[in-house]
């Protein structure tokens, strides 16, 4: 079965196949940090266990920072739901198949999709050591691929490695990044080494993020498409992409 991706707010990815329920950096605090908050609806639906919370599914999370991960609400849902399946960086891995570490990289399975957490840097000089990673998610089933970078500044070498791991084609690639990555030199080689097949930007900067002035004009002065053709998608907050 194909995926269904549902876009929530600021970093939230919903992905939904035949068997199973991911969500990444969809249970937040935003709005504490200038960024859009959770939305309200969402909230009830997750107290309720109704919408995307009917499954218990597995929470991932790139990073810790409160505009991805709310560590009061993650901590509530699970002990509502023990059985929840959970994954980031400084947090217990559970609930997963297959787990295994190599170098930099962790592998492990969840339902349909194999998932690959990469190592990366967090973006912007001040937050080069807080410990974050990038997603690879493939439907094993459907045999599509989607890239979550999180707020990683992306490296070119790293696309080298994605593209061997989804079998060297990408043409079932998907890649959510943020405005920053399609401004900072490096993630664009990064973004045009991995070549993907349809690129959705994510996460934009609130008034209070210190770089908004600077990227606040992204869609006008920078990246709006690759050297192949393929054009930057802004989807819509709490709505179905695909």
């Amino acid at each position: 079965m194909k995926t269904k991706i549902f876009y929530t707010t600021n970093a939230g990815l919903y992905f939904c196949s035949g068997t199973c329920e991911v969500l990444i950096d969809g249970i937040h605090n935003a709005g504490a940090v200038g960024f859009d908050p959770m939305n309200k609806a969402m909230e009830e639906r997750m107290r309720t266990e109704q919408g995307l919370f009917v499954g218990n599914g597995a929470l991932l999370f790139t990073h810790l920072h409160k505009d991805h991960y709310d560590e009061t609400a993650v901590n509530k849902y699970i002990q509502r739901h023990p059985e929840t399946a959970l994954f980031g960086p400084g947090l217990s891995c559970k609930g997963m198949k297959d787990f295994e570490r190599a170098g930099d990289i962790i592998r492990f399975r969840y339902g349909d999709f194999t998932v690959t957490a990469y190592q990366t840097r967090h973006s912007g000089p001040k937050t080069l050591d807080v410990p974050h990673c990038s997603f690879l998610l493939r439907n094993e089933a459907s045999k599509e691929r989607f890239f979550v970078a999180g707020d990683a500044l992306l490296e070119e070498i790293l696309a080298e490695r994605i593209r061997a791991e989804a079998g060297g084609s990408t043409n079932a690639l998907y890649a959510f990044v943020m405005t920053y990555q399609l401004v900072e030199k490096e993630s664009r080689r990064f973004i045009e080494a991995l070549s993907p097949s349809r690129i959705f930007l994510i996460h934009k900067p609130g008034p209070e993020d210190e770089a908004f002035k600077e990227v606040s004009g992204i869609m006008s002065a920078a990246l709006r498409q690759t050297s192949k053709g393929v054009a930057v998608e802004e989807p819509d907050p709490m709505h179905w992409i695909v």
